[in-house]
């Protein structure tokens, strides 16, 4: 057994005082958790996750409710402060080499914003795609998709909308109406479906009609996506010096979305056919339901009759109905001639899809075109329609001091043979250049020639606020009926038929009397020099037209037709005199 271990008194007494001592040091050292100070850390930990939490509700709100409105904005602006700070670190001569994968960079995530916003960013994509043409070859790869088919919204977010708008499901309105869409687009779908009988008017049972539903998201997203729109383009001004004419596109947008808009557009053309006797009983536009058929009316669903038809570049079924692809195309082109020079109301968005061709009903054996899809139209001022007749008629007489004015007073610092090529689309020369012998340019880096295309843009755009908006959307359809046209293999005579147009709204312009007592013997003798110098040119560019469609029959065909050839030539033309690569394949969607 140990026995117990005794310490001294002496000792325990200073052990005893230590302990006390060494509590009281350490109970007047450590403040108790009650009096202890808050650390910055924890206050910037509380502050983060308060943050956190109205963020999260913030994002959770405008993804239930706002259709995540702000968020695509938000993610569309950190995309563009990304690019904008890229250009300015990067677009500089020390990186020359580096300017390709630059602009790689940048066109992918313009790209990324798209096809994850979707919805109306997929027409504003559209709208970039059809500058893309004149900007370096990244972007033309990346806006190349932005034609193709869109997703489809669910059969329940339809019934939303026609429940929102109407306080009726599909089925109140319509005997029967597929759940599944025939067709989606950017802003809308289609669906089939057949009206329920009523009493009175012109209604029958069964009548076969397509419903367009706009997508609901769009409400909520429009304004937030068109000022994001309008910020992107704006940066693109600033990056590439180009007039973006964001404002006015936006606009036009803005009314693309209201099928209110587009049920008038449809009725309005339908009535200016009726007009034109040249057209009247060859181009058909659906009839559209409203109020007066028992159908009620609405800014965001729309019915309109069934017309079956296909593509205007489906050769396989033209062909198989026996329709000749050259009446049939030189139809589509008068039909577009006639509402550019003619009436000054024109459907802005003639794609393929949106010009439909039938076996005639009433006329064996010839086509029937039949226009749908009436959101896009402009109207053009008369002074500017009779400028526009007046330049593609002075284009054929050569009439030079009347191109050059008209392209000063639109602010386009251009030569002639050049303004002209851009008006037709095709090479054509005004003034004949002297043959120079030019000296040997040496080859210059990638950013040398892009800041000597921004000066040349800026110079040919002298003033910019001269510039007829109106242009935008004129060669847009110019450059989509040259590509249908290409996709049939070039059959129609496209410039001379525009021409023919612009010769008539050219003489529906004028006012007064042209008689010899009225303009005097000059004039009148001018005149009658203009008319026939203009028929001898259209004769003349029909007669080559007609040789190179024999040579292509009987000779061994060459890659691409008439409109590819004028097609490559003013390519070379653009690069020879500016610098310029275009590069509009998209249109051939």
């Amino acid at each position: 057994m140990i026995p117990p271990i005794r310490i001294p008194s002496s000792t325990a007494s200073t052990t005893r005082f230590t302990c006390s001592r060494s509590r009281q040091f350490a109970s007047s050292q450590i403040p108790t958790p009650k009096s202890q100070p808050r650390s910055r850390g924890s206050k910037w930990a509380k502050r983060g996750a308060v943050v956190g939490v109205v963020v999260s509700g913030l994002w959770v709100y405008d993804h239930q409710f706002n259709a995540s409105a702000v968020t695509r904005s938000l993610r569309t602006a950190y995309i563009g402060l990304l690019c904008t700070l890229d250009y300015k670190i990067n677009f500089s001569p020390s990186k020359a080499d580096q300017i390709e994968a630059l602009h790689e960079r940048v066109a992918n995530r313009l790209k990324w914003v798209i096809d994850t916003n979707q919805g109306l960013y997929l027409k504003l994509g559209q709208a970039l795609g059809l500058q893309a043409a004149l900007l370096p070859k990244p972007y033309r790869e990346a806006f190349g998709h932005v034609f193709d088919r869109a997703p489809a919204v669910p059969y329940d977010e339809v019934i939303g909308v026609f429940q929102k708008d109407l306080s009726l499901n599909p089925l109140d309105v319509f005997e029967t109406f597929s759940e599944e869409p025939l067709a989606s687009a950017s802003i809308a779908q289609v669906h089939k479906a057949t009206l329920k009988p009523r009493l009175g008017g012109e209604g029958k049972e069964g009548r076969v009609v397509a419903v367009k539903v706009q997508k609901p998201a769009i409400e909520k997203q429009m304004e937030w996506d068109l000022f994001s729109y309008r910020s992107l383009m704006w940066m693109c001004e600033k990056l590439f010096d180009m007039p973006s004419n964001a404002k006015y596109v936006s606009s036009q947008m803005r009314l693309e979305t209201s099928f209110t808009n587009e049920a008038n557009n449809a009725r309005r053309c339908a009535e200016l056919l009726a007009q034109t006797p040249e057209l009247k009983d060859d181009v058909y536009v659906p009839r559209v339901y409203g109020e007066a058929e028992g159908c009620k009316e609405s800014d965001r669903i729309m019915v309109m009759e069934w017309v079956d038809g296909c593509r205007l570049n489906d050769k396989k079924q033209l062909e198989k109905w026996n329709l000749d692809l050259r009446e049939t195309m030189d139809l589509a082109i008068s039909t577009m001639s006639a509402m550019t020079f003619s009436w000054g109301f024109i459907h802005c968005d003639p794609h393929p899809g949106n010009i439909l061709v039938r076996p005639h009903p009433t006329k064996k054996g010839k086509p029937q075109i039949i226009l749908i899809d009436h959101g896009l139209y402009i109207s053009l001022p008369r002074e500017f329609r009779e400028d526009y007749c007046t330049l593609w008629r002075s284009l054929f007489v050569l009439d030079v001091p009347k191109i050059e004015n008209i392209a000063r007073k639109w602010g386009i610092a251009l030569d002639a043979n050049m303004f002209a090529s851009a008006i037709l689309l095709r090479p054509f020369q005004v003034n004949k250049h002297k043959n120079k012998k030019q000296e040997k340019i040496p080859e210059k880096s990638q950013y040398e020639q892009q800041v000597e295309l921004k000066a040349r843009m800026k110079k040919m755009l002298e003033n910019e606020q001269l510039i007829p908006r109106e242009l935008i959307f004129l060669t847009r359809c110019q450059r989509m009926m040259q590509a249908n046209n290409q996709l049939l293999g070039s059959p129609s005579s496209r410039v001379n038929l525009a021409a023919r147009w612009a010769s008539i709204g050219y003489t529906n312009s004028l006012t007064g009397s042209r008689s010899l007592n009225s303009v005097g013997l000059s004039t009148w003798l001018k005149d009658r020099l203009d008319a026939f110098v203009f028929r001898l040119t259209l004769s003349i560019v029909d007669l080559v037209f007609w040789f190179t469609l024999q040579k292509q029959r009987f000779l061994p065909k060459e890659k691409g037709g008439w409109e590819d050839k004028l097609q490559k030539q003013f390519e070379a033309m653009a690069k020879e005199e500016f610098g310029i690569e275009i590069d509009d394949t998209v249109f051939l969607g």
